[in-house]
């Protein structure tokens, strides 16, 4: 160890001439050298610091019989430790490999790294294989990172659904405001998966500072999804609604309370009591007049549902809402209900001041 080759030990331990105690400067320079020199992957200034001032500690303290020793060891173990991160290369060509499971297992890997290997994933973006894009897609959906979204952007246009799909989901986990129009050129898809997929990201990246000129077309485009043949874009597109407001959409949601597939009118059903109680961002407020007379109405409707959840669902909107209306309703909900219903539909009628 070259740090020591001027070193005196004095009776307090070793000094430099000139220097009394300077082994925690030293130690720090040898820290931050192994940082420049590429080491280590990384380069904390704190812990250098901080691993400096612990090593003046012991060096202050003449009980220490091996100063020296002490000091060598904790230059070793902290680089070790600093240094302890591989590579993140063989990891990215395990992304090439025509063996799912050792796709699947380098890509959660390769999440921990962060926003470090974003650009070599940007880079992968271009490969000729389907399954590095669709990793490449996924995991810039999972990282986050703002500059992964022009590449999640152009993959909206693979040849393959499953990349497109997975662009569009990273797209809304970003919440990337730029991907909104590009999104829009993809609505009339084929691809069951991708058109859900697309109107999520549209209701997750839609910001008003940027795109109030797109508003009404959003709102049109999402009140138009409402009716699509497939439940779950029908489901995507309720969840998109709710991040519009639900603004001129009650007679859809009304409908879908109806709707064949049970899923969606669960969600449908959850959707009536956030729009009747005006309880979502950019909602114009609680519904009044014949809107609300038309939603409590759905809601008394799905207390009849076959299905627990649905039920429950109905009786907790119908409390956002506050409809004493329903109070008929519910009493029999807590006389020949479930248990469930019964613990619900009182606490309902608790909260209307109709418990008796």
């Amino acid at each position: 160890m070259t740090i020591f080759s001027n070193a005196m030990l004095g009776p307090d331990g070793p000094t430099w001439p000139g220097r009394p105690c300077a082994v925690a400067d030293r130690t720090s320079d040898l820290l931050m050298n192994l940082a420049d020199l590429g080491v280590c992957r990384r380069r904390s200034v704190a812990w250098t610091q901080s691993t400096g001032r612990l090593i003046l500690d012991i060096v202050a303290d003449p009980g220490r019989k091996s100063t020296v020793l002490a000091i060598v060891t904790a230059v070793m173990v902290v680089g070790l430790w600093a240094c302890s991160e591989p590579s993140p290369e063989p990891l990215i060509e395990q992304l090439h490999s025509i063996r799912s499971d050792v796709r699947e297992k380098a890509a959660a890997k390769l999440v921990l790294y962060g926003e470090s290997v974003v650009d070599r994933l940007i880079e992968e973006g271009h490969s000729d294989y389907i399954r590095v894009r669709f990793e490449v897609a996924r995991l810039l959906g999972r990282i986050k990172d703002p500059r992964g979204a022009p590449t999640l952007i152009r993959l909206l246009e693979d040849d393959s659904f499953n990349v497109a799909q997975y662009a569009a989901w990273g797209l809304g986990e970003l919440r990337a405001p730029d991907a909104v129009p590009a999104l829009l050129l993809h609505l009339e898809t084929p691809s069951k998966g991708f058109r859900a997929q697309i109107i999520t990201a549209l209701g997750r990246c839609y910001d008003d500072t940027i795109h109030a000129d797109l508003r009404d077309t959003l709102v049109a485009v999402v009140n138009m999804r409402l009716q699509d043949p497939t439940p779950k874009v029908r489901i995507a597109a309720l969840q998109s609604a709710r991040r519009l407001g639900y603004v001129g959409m009650s007679p859809a949601l009304i409908r879908l309370s109806r709707d064949p597939s049970a899923e969606v009118r669960h969600v449908a059903v959850q959707a009536l009591g956030q729009a009747g109680a005006g309880l979502v961002p950019r909602s114009p407020g609680p519904l009044q007049g014949q809107d609300r007379t038309n939603v409590v109405e759905a809601l008394k409707a799905a207390l009849d549902e076959p299905y627990q959840s649905i039920r429950t669902k109905a009786v907790r909107s119908i409390e956002q809402i506050g409809a004493p209306e329903v109070t008929a309703s519910l009493r029999r909900l807590l006389s020949e209900g479930t248990e469930e219903d019964q613990r619900e539909a009182r606490r309902v009628l608790e909260g209307l001041g109709a418990s008796q």
